[in-house]
């Protein structure tokens, strides 16, 4: 498949989108929950919007994991092995979208719990703003490595 195949372009496009989904409502929640709201002092608004974007989260990792390896089968034989500086960033890149992942199960858990609270105690919560943030480091971190994969 060529780099240039629509599939091909459909597929980048999808990962880059996935990821602006995953920056974007984790840097939103993140704000979100860092700050009082006078309008929802209550923290309803905010716990729907947090719960809202763990769903949209765990669809765009399904989605960055399908086109990683779409992206990655574009390459075909080309692709740089695991010992070279390319392929050792890429394994790197993929090292820490897994510890995403994995470090994005306690913010869903999280989240899932205050579910069955008083939409107050969200609101109160110092916790889940801090994940949000790692999460949004994190994040950022993946797309310093992306940006230094497609340019190094």
């Amino acid at each position: 498949m060529s780099a240039l195949d629509p599939l091909s372009l459909f597929v980048r496009w999808a990962h880059v989108v996935g990821m602006a989904a995953i920056l974007g409502g984790a840097l939103l929640v993140w704000w979100l929950t860092a700050r009082p709201l006078p309008a929802d002092a209550d923290g309803d608004t905010r716990l729907e919007i947090a719960r809202r974007y763990e769903w949209i989260f765990w669809a765009a990792i399904g989605v960055q994991a399908m086109t990683g390896v779409g992206n990655l089968g574009a390459f075909g034989q080309s692709l740089p092995a695991a010992t070279t500086a390319w392929g050792l960033r890429l394994t790197v890149k993929l090292l820490v979208v897994l510890a995403l992942a994995l470090l994005s199960l306690p913010r869903t858990l999280a989240v899932a719990a205050l579910m069955n609270r008083p939409a107050a105690e969200f609101g109160r919560s110092q916790v889940v703003p801090s994940l949000y943030a790692a999460t949004v480091m994190l994040v950022l971190v993946v797309v310093v490595l992306a940006v230094w994969l497609a340019h190094g």
